[in-house]
């Protein structure tokens, strides 16, 4: 099967304003297929949000090549959509308004028709009691799916995300975890998680790459072999206890070969 997302020996060296150069990736090599839930786990500064940047085309590698169904990723593309970890939401619009800017930047307006989609896409995250209200109105966890509904807006096949639950309380993390593996199951989305959470990664993920310290490589690729539908009863299973120490002793010994799952 012809993968859907391909990263091929990708390397990424920036210069740094004093003139030295730093090597954040070293021949990164992973494929992701069409629908499949992609999570990436490793040490601070290993490079996974300079993956997250090079998929979505913000960002061209010094070295390799990043592709989407074969086409080299080049530019930011419409069938990408990013989910940042903190939503970024204009302060001075309401909820809808958020959730319909990217086609009103984009397009310069938006039709009735916009914003009914966006309309749906908070009803399918919960909040279509609070289309009018002001960001400011909503607790950190709603402020985070109004960032995923407008991650939505425009259909991509391919969502990213960079460790977008990482500022919410534990209960919420938790929760938003559950309604994300909803929004994939129904909508069908091609994603690249990336977490600093291992028993967010397990809970979530069809597959968790696993990053070495900087420069960053890919130290195991473990598919997550666990029953679907997940929920809270799936994180006190034997399976979930080894895949998070199979991956925590990645990160903590990495000198250490960890145990199969």
């Amino acid at each position: 099967m012809k993968p859907y997302v391909s990263f091929n020996h990708i390397g990424q060296t920036y210069r740094l304003a004093n003139g030295q150069s730093m090597t954040a990736l070293r021949d990164v090599n992973f494929e992701i297929q069409r629908h499949e839930f992609v999570a990436v786990v490793g040490p601070s500064g290993c490079g996974k949000s300079t993956l997250l940047r090079l998929l979505s085309g913000l960002l061209i590698p010094t070295e390799g090549q990043v592709e989407i169904f074969g086409k080299p990723v080049t530019e930011p593309q419409d069938e990408v959509g990013i989910v940042f970890q903190k939503p970024t939401l204009l302060p001075w619009l309401s909820i809808l308004d958020n959730v319909v800017f990217p086609l009103r930047h984009k397009r310069g307006s938006v039709t009735p028709k916009d914003r009914e989609r966006g309309e749906l896409l908070l009803k399918k995250v919960g909040l279509e009691s609070f289309l009018n209200r002001k960001p400011d109105e909503l607790s950190g966890g709603m402020q985070q799916r109004v960032g995923i509904a407008r991650a939505l807006l425009l259909s991509p096949d391919i969502l990213i995300m960079d460790e977008p639950f990482s500022a919410l309380d534990a209960l919420t993390r938790e929760e938003m975890g559950f309604e994300l593996l909803k929004i994939c199951g129904e909508q069908k989305k091609t994603t690249l998680f990336i977490t600093h959470s291992i028993s967010e990664a397990v809970l979530l993920a069809d597959r968790v790459l696993v990053m070495s310290p900087r420069p960053g490589t890919l130290v195991d690729d473990i598919p997550i072999n666990l029953a679907k539908p997940r929920d809270i009863s799936t994180i006190h299973s034997p399976d979930f206890a080894a895949y998070t120490k199979r991956i925590r002793d990645h990160i903590c010994n990495p000198n250490v070969l960890p145990e199969a799952v």
